[in-house]
């Protein structure tokens, strides 16, 4: 199946101390399922972002895991969450990966697997497993998986949350005019 998302400008999923917490980057499916993590086995994506030479700084799009507490009724942002997918950073498609548990940090690989698709679009396929107790983030070239970053704390105390997979979009940036569009196909989870 595949899909478009249109990110405003001021959307982001990012978290910073002493106080920034963004959470409003537009997803699809908007409420994605939810699953028991210890059953979480895996999740892929393909996106494409328009052309380099339209993007801005902090421009991105890609794969979004949500944890929430079993049972939670609470609203407002997941306590932890993981994103990984293309961001533009410092004039540049990177494949990014930013972890979130407590606060965000985050990664940038520059890695030939970032393509040019077709009218010039940066097209990438992440991957996310769970492998010898923890999260492995990979970005796939064919069949070939390149390993980004493994997030050990990802199944800490498993049984007490559940986690929802979807895709994102975000533009940072609050000056910019107009929206990112950002397309999608094949979002696979690996669930049960």
């Amino acid at each position: 199946m595949s899909f478009t998302l249109t990110a405003a400008p001021d959307t982001d999923i990012w978290r910073k101390p002493p106080a920034h917490i963004a959470f409003n980057a537009p997803t699809h499916p908007t409420t994605p399922p939810t699953h028991a993590l210890s059953t979480f086995k895996s999740a892929r994506l393909t996106f494409s972002l328009p052309p380099a030479s339209t993007l801005t700084q902090y421009d991105q799009a890609g794969l979004l895991l949500s944890l929430t507490r079993t049972g939670s009724t609470a609203s407002g942002p997941p306590e932890k969450w993981l994103k990984t997918g293309v961001e533009f950073y410092n004039g540049s498609p990177y494949v990014s990966t930013v972890g979130c548990d407590q606060w965000a940090d985050w990664s940038v690989v520059p890695l030939s697997v970032v393509q040019e698709a077709g009218e010039g679009k940066v097209e990438a396929t992440v991957e996310v497993a769970r492998e010898d107790m923890g999260l492995w983030v990979y970005v796939v070239e064919g069949s070939k998986r390149v390993p980004l970053r493994e997030v050990a704390w990802f199944f800490a105390g498993e049984e007490e949350w559940e986690i929802s997979v979807a895709a994102y979009a975000a533009r940072p940036g609050k000056e910019q005019q107009g929206g990112l569009e950002a397309g999608f196909k094949g979002l696979e989870v690996v669930a049960g």
